[in-house]
């Protein structure tokens, strides 16, 4: 059975083409307008691709296509994230518990004041409004197998050396922890704003797609799993316009590590 992956950036993409040399792009007409290209693990299970571009409604509609027109048994998702924990550097990786929609303190006053619900995630489900209140849930066997193959991956790639790593801190390997990842179409970089959006929603790192992903998934009641590898702590090492495209990357190449040894375990 099928498992796809929504990559939303070029440089996020780019480690796939190098785990996989027969990847190669589908033919198939159902894939309108997306890129989506295809290979098999070394089981031989089929394995899709899909490079949605950054944001919520790029992420939601990619996933819509691939869920309606390629049916896959699950759904894996990944890149690169900024991180809201300060013990979280660049190079560790976050396996997503639960994701939710993070939004300012100010706009939920907004909400609340006017009646509306206090979560973003919402849905419609066969005539029934759905909310969730507490973030969407990974599928419990992806979480698992991601917490494993994290580990593992980490081990053989080595401390960070890519733009954002603070000049106090000695290097080291990275970590990989479970927690919730929090995504909005934004980017979040005040180290004031970046506590407040921790300590109200509990995200270990933020990104702008994830969330939006697990709500398409959880409508379709597909299986489900983000990792993202972090790029930038802007609390602890700001990063600078150069340095940013080589971050993501870099942070790109882990989470594919990640994301293919699950996808190769299933």
């Amino acid at each position: 059975m099928t498992v796809a992956v929504v990559v939303p950036m070029d440089g996020e993409f780019a480690p796939y083409r190098a785990l996989y040399p027969d990847l190669r792009r589908t033919a198939a007409a159902p894939a309108g307008p997306w890129e989506v290209y295809e290979t098999r693990t070394a089981a031989g299970r089929p394995l899709l691709f899909i490079l949605s571009d950054v944001g919520p409604v790029n992420a939601a509609a990619a996933t819509e296509r691939l869920l309606a027109c390629f049916a896959p048994a699950a759904v894996l998702h990944g890149g690169s994230a900024g991180a809201h924990q300060l013990e979280l550097l660049p190079g560790d990786v976050v396996v997503g518990e639960h994701y939710v929609i993070i939004t300012s303190r100010a706009v939920r006053a907004a909400r609340a004041a006017r009646g509306l619900h206090a979560t973003l995630l919402r849905y419609r489900r066969h005539g029934e409004r759905i909310h969730h209140h507490d973030g969407l849930p990974a599928d419990g066997r992806l979480l698992a197998l991601a917490v494993t193959a994290g580990q593992a991956a980490l081990a053989g790639l080595g401390p960070w050396e890519a733009p954002g790593w603070p000049a106090a801190v000695p290097p080291r390997p990275g970590h990989v922890t479970t927690g919730i990842i929090g995504s909005a179409d934004a980017w979040t970089v005040e180290p004031q704003e970046l506590a407040e959006l921790h300590e109200d929603f509990g995200a270990a790192c933020e990104d702008m797609e994830s969330a939006y992903v697990a709500q398409v998934c959880a409508l379709h009641e597909v299986p489900f799993l983000a990792v993202r590898a972090i790029s930038d702590n802007e609390a602890v090492c700001p990063l600078t316009p150069g340095d940013v495209v080589p971050a993501i990357a870099a942070a790109g190449i882990r989470a594919a590590r990640v994301l293919a040894a699950v996808a190769e375990a299933l």
